[in-house]
């Protein structure tokens, strides 16, 4: 009987008298001889072409994804390319350098070390450096490292890295100031927001220029 397993065998009503003999259908030299006969029946037309087409379909790459640090001065999302933030530390007192204002916030202590603070936000001119209205209560300090250069700042916020796709950049807004401009690599969307992208060399430059010399 054609599919007997389906009907009286293990897979039906249990009625085939063989099963007092094989216990089951798949000890039963009739399922046997079924699986072989679909194992060595030809192959439908166009299948090889077809299989060999699917395989020869190219894979479509994930897109190559770069990580950055992203946090907020004021109102303003930042992200700042991950190799370069050696360390994000809870906020504490930044202790003024006599005759050094501006764009010097003073000393900070991190792990013993003292580090030269700036204000970020009003080195690079963003709008966000003339904002007063953020609280300390989500604030960090953020140290930065290259080449053996070590720079701190305050961010009000830090989301932490996040990674992104630098195939979806979207132009710096028009309204930017040259200097956040020159530092700039573009923009990302990300979380309802638009987030700057800086370049790590390109600020790294500024501040031996602007604070240094």
């Amino acid at each position: 009987m054609r599919d007997c397993w389906r009907t009286i065998g293990t897979g039906g009503d249990l009625s085939c008298p063989e099963l007092v003999q094989h216990i089951h259908c798949r000890n039963c030299p009739v399922l046997s001889a079924a699986a072989s006969g679909i194992r060595q029946r030809d192959l439908p037309a166009g299948y090889a072409d077809a299989a060999l087409a699917s395989v020869a379909l190219p894979v479509p790459r994930p897109p190559k994804l770069e990580t950055a640090l992203f946090f907020k001065l004021a109102q303003e999302w930042m992200a700042l390319d991950s190799h370069c933030v050696e360390e994000i530390a809870a906020s504490k007192p930044i202790h003024r350098v006599p005759h050094r204002a501006g764009l010097v916030a003073g000393l900070v202590n991190v792990r013993g070390q003292l580090l030269l603070a700036v204000h970020l936000g009003a080195l690079l001119e963003a709008s966000a450096g003339t904002n007063k209205k953020s609280s300390a209560m989500g604030q960090r300090i953020v140290v930065i490292r290259q080449a053996g250069e070590r720079w701190a700042f305050v961010a009000d916020e830090v989301r932490g890295v996040v990674s992104f796709d630098p195939a979806e950049r979207l132009p710096i807004p028009a309204t930017a100031s040259p200097v956040l401009t020159g530092v700039t690599r573009g923009t990302v969307a990300w979380d309802d927001s638009r987030v700057t992208l800086l370049s790590s060399d390109a600020l790294f430059d500024l501040l031996r220029q602007r604070i240094l010399q």
